[in-house]
């Protein structure tokens, strides 16, 4: 470990001025604290504290020493100050420091041998010192961090910053350093000031040559910072300034002036070119997209408008909002990105295969990519498909290498600084497979160095990525994290959306469209899109044919072999892929090896592949090949289509296997639908009767986390072949992203979990230990839910109103007010503060902001027992106020203390 001697030593000869000067202010701060340290109750010094201050304070505290040799070479260290390191103008140590502070450059001819040497005799000096044994006990003032030895920099009463020699400050919250650093008495200097010079320095390393970033904070002057840019052309050195305005607002003393601090970080990555370069990475992605769709869909999307999709958002600070476009939706994400919250917004947009996710991110970050805009944050895009990257870490390495002015340490620094979002495009394709059950792990490296600031958008195919992060966000919260969550969600598309995209097109779209199944598939764009082309050909195959009979026919005008004729028929295509859709399925990963894919044609065929069938299969263009951990891959090219052909491989197996199937794969609402329409209505067993078996095997599972994926499929065929059934109904272990309950009759569901459950006229419900997200009674009356139900939903939405507390669901479901002791208030306070997803931020009156939504529940019993509440925890150590860096009137965070648990 370092020593005393290691933290005063000099630096090399080699080391430019400006480090010299920041290291003579170390070695004082160093000997200031070691002359405290030699006294039990020291004179009072400030954090962080300037090289005058310093200098004083150590004169000062060396008269306690007690010892002359020792008092001698403390104050020769505190007068080096005034020792010339520049002749011509004669300039001091403290004049050349002053002058940087100044806003002037470092001197060219500073004396680097006489400044060595002034650090170097500090060095000896300080270390006799301290081996005279004056400070028994180093600590509180001088601790280990990561095994070496740092000095205190500074202490704001909640935590200690120390210092090491070389790296970053590291904060310090143990109860016993704070406690006796509290008892020094010790004044406080410019924290924010001092925050500011390490958010700077952070900053700069995705822009700087490595170990060329020094920082000089010296109160009241500005921050400097002197360090060497990377270019293509070499390093460019520079020194630049900064302030905070009365307002805390953070800003760079420009050539040009005062300017905001994004401004800074903007002008070192050449901001034009920047997005000018993003913008063609970005256009590239898109002529891929275009060249899939007009692959599936020839000479169909130039006919075409581009019609929007809807979307709803869940905000904690703005509520629930429908019917924006994917554009509004994410502009308010953009707005907010700037907005102090305390905390790292991560917002995941959800929507089915086809539902139109990736397009709707891409046109948003070619929007953000516009000329102009000024500051306005840019998107940066990235996609997880074809990608080998085994981190999210390179997936962003990768994606920003193109523009050769960016990396991921700078990516991080604009999203910091609310000049960049991260879009992360298929998030579940990416981490899903490999930490299911647990994505916050593949985010938190990421959301470590954000730092509670910025924003991230994370596609996901379905909502139980969307379920399983939030999960993992309450059950491993991280110790200097906040994170809140945004949800997205893109709506299924109406009738009006589908004529829109049609009007261009000589096809009449009023009277197939009541077909039922093909009006409850038509609620994606991709689908849209293939019902448009099927209504163009005018073929009389069915619509849920018509799309995968031409993609294998496709398929097999490209599997040609010697002889000039298909290699594969399009029936054993077909079965091919069936096969191939459920060895994906069964090992929840979009993609299989070769030897998988030969699996699947063996299985499909019932006989070894001859050498030429071998060497065409992998070239199925409906399995895209692509290079993943050294050897060759294959997915479907697109999400539907694996569907399509797992709800086929259901429909066409032995009743058993399709059990077994169903009971180890969670399947979709998607695959779901097409099951329930493909299911032949000739076979012996029914649909009903895969439903009956399926719900036997998961009531006979010991416990819910055993039997999880038959759950799920379960959940979503019972939603479509019972949901709006007539007659009275039963379901038990059910876990459906959304369940519309209609026809009429009773409904009793146990121990289903249910994220949107919507009741329609006719139905009542009973629900016993289930958990629901949200009941939609907008279309009914309370009436509907019988006896304590209500206990087990999350939100309530009635016509009028979106109610989370069970005082205000009973009060809207007219029940009558159950009677609340004091015990129960305070264990309901001590619950929401302890499941809290994000910071709690109150003012001086321990009310939270009025604006923030997600607080409404401090008010469930009246703003005054809340206050009260807050005040008696406080007085008994089992909260803490940390003041929070914000503008505006003073704020506060409440965190809780290890008593908090007792």
């Amino acid at each position: 470990m370092l020593t005393i001697a290691d933290l005063v030593a000099a630096p090399d000869l080699q080391q430019d001025p400006f480090r010299m000067l920041v290291h003579v202010e170390y070695q004082l701060r160093v000997l200031g604290l070691l002359c405290a340290a030699a006294d039990e109750t020291p004179a009072k010094f400030s954090t962080p504290g300037s090289l005058e201050k310093w200098a004083d304070y150590s004169k000062l505290q060396s008269e306690r020493l007690g010892c002359a040799e020792c008092q001698q070479d403390a104050h020769a260290v505190a007068s080096c100050i005034y020792a010339t390191v520049v002749s011509d103008p004669p300039l001091s140590i403290q004049q050349v420091r002053n002058q940087v502070c100044h806003g002037g450059p470092v001197p060219e001819n500073v004396d680097l041998d006489v400044l060595h040497r002034v650090v170097s005799d500090n060095a000896e000096r300080i270390v006799r010192i301290h081996e005279h044994g004056h400070a028994v006990e180093l600590r509180p003032l001088f601790r280990p961090v990561n095994g070496d030895l740092a000095a205190l920099h500074s202490y704001s009463g909640v935590v200690a910053r120390y210092w090491p020699r070389r790296g970053e400050a590291v904060d310090v919250t143990d109860r016993e350093t704070l406690e006796a650093l509290r008892n020094l008495g010790l004044q406080r200097g410019d924290l924010l000031l001092d925050d500011f010079a390490r958010d700077i320095a952070r900053d700069l390393k995705g822009f700087s040559e490595r170990g060329s970033v020094c920082t000089l904070v010296s109160p009241p002057e500005p921050i400097v910072v002197s360090w060497d840019r990377r270019t293509s052309d070499g390093a460019e050195r520079r020194v630049d300034r900064f302030e905070l305005t009365t307002d805390h607002a953070r800003t760079w003393l420009s050539e040009a002036g005062r300017r905001p601090y994004q401004a800074f970080l903007a002008d070192i990555c050449n901001w034009s070119l920047l997005k000018q370069r993003l913008l063609e990475g970005l256009e590239e992605q898109l002529a891929a997209e275009d060249r899939i769709s007009d692959e599936l869909f020839p000479n169909l999307r130039r006919h075409v408008p581009h019609v929007p999709t809807l979307v709803r958002i869940d905000d904690d600070y703005r509520g629930t909002q429908t019917d924006l476009t994917i554009t509004e939706a994410c502009a308010k994400v953009t707005d907010g990105v700037n907005a102090y919250r305390g905390s790292t917004n991560l917002i995941t947009l959800t929507g089915e295969a086809g539902s139109g996710k990736t397009h709707s991110l891409l046109q948003f970050a070619r929007e953000s990519l516009a000329p102009g805009g000024d500051l306005e944050p840019v998107a940066i895009y990235i996609s997880s498909s074809r990608s080998g990257a085994t981190s999210l870490e390179k997936l962003i390495n990768d994606c920003v290498a193109g523009t050769r002015i960016l990396d991921r340490e700078s990516v991080l620094a604009l999203c910091r600084a609310g000049l960049a979002i991260l879009v992360i495009d298929g998030f579940d394709e990416m981490l899903g497979f490999r930490t299911y059950d647990n994505p916050l792990s593949g985010l938190q490296p990421i959301l470590d160095q954000l730092r509670n600031r910025g924003a991230i958008i994370l596609s996901a195919r379905s909502s139980y990525s969307e379920a399983r992060l939030r999960n993992s966000l309450k059950e491993h919260p991280a110790k200097e994290s906040h994170h809140r969550l945004t949800t997205m969600e893109l709506l299924p598309w109406r009738t009006e959306q589908l004529r829109a995209l049609t009007a261009n097109l000589p096809i009449d779209v009023g009277s197939a469209v009541t077909a039922p199944e093909i009006r409850q598939l038509l609620t994606t764009p991709f689908f849209c899109l293939a019902y448009a082309a099927w209504k163009q050909s005018e073929q009389p195959t069915g619509f849920l044919r018509f799309v995968v009979d031409a993609y294998l026919q496709r398929e097999l005008s490209k599997l040609v072999g010697q002889q000039g004729v298909p290699i594969f028929d399009q029936d054993e295509l077909a079965e091919i892929f069936c096969e191939a859709a459920e060895l994906c399925a069964r090992k929840v990963t979009p993609d299989i090896s070769e030897d998988d894919l030969e699996l699947a044609a063996w299985q499909a065929l019932g006989r070894e592949l001859k050498q030429e069938e071998k060497r065409r299969l992998v070239a199925l263009c409906g399995m895209s090949a692509e290079w993943s951990d050294e050897e060759l891959s294959f997915r479907f090219t697109h999400l539907a289509i694996a569907e399509h052909f797992l709800a086929r491989q259901v429909t066409r197996v032995p009743f058993e296997q399709a059990l077994s199937l169903l009971s180890n794969v969670a399947i979709s609402a998607l695959c779901a639908q097409l099951i329930r329409s493909m299911w032949p209505q000739d076979r012996a067993e029914t649909i009903e009767r895969v439903i009956v078996q399926l719900q036997a095997r998961v009531t006979a599972a010991e416990s819910p986390e055993h039997c999880r994926l038959a759950m799920a499929s379960l959940g979503e065929l019972w939603a479509r072949v019972h949901g709006t059934a007539e007659g009275a109904r039963f379901a038990s272990r059910i876990v459906v992203d959304r369940l519309e309950l209609g026809g009429s009759g009773p409904v009793s569901l146990d121990q289903a979990e249910i994220r949107n459950l919507v009741v329609g006229p006719g139905i009542t419900v009973r629900l016993t230990s289930c958990q629901v997200d949200r009941l939609d009674l907008s279309e009914v009356s309370g009436d509907a839910l019988l006896g304590d139900s209500y206990k087990q939903v999350s939100e309530l939405l009635t016509q009028n109103e979106l109610a989370s507390s069970p005082r205000r669901m009973r009060e809207l479901l007219n029940l009558p007010e159950e009677p609340v002791d004091e015990t129960a208030i305070e264990a309901y306070f001590r619950d929401k503060i302890a499941n809290a997803r994000v910071a709690i931020v109150v003012n001086e009156r321990h009310n939270p902001p009025d604006e923030d939504v997600r607080m409404k529940w401090t008010r469930e019993y009246g703003i005054e027992r809340w206050r009260d509440y807050v005040k008696k925890m406080v007085k008994e150590g089992k909260l803490v106020e940390e003041p929070v860096n914000s503008a505006g009137p003073s704020k506060w965070r409440l965190r809780t203390t290890e008593k908090f648990d007792e």
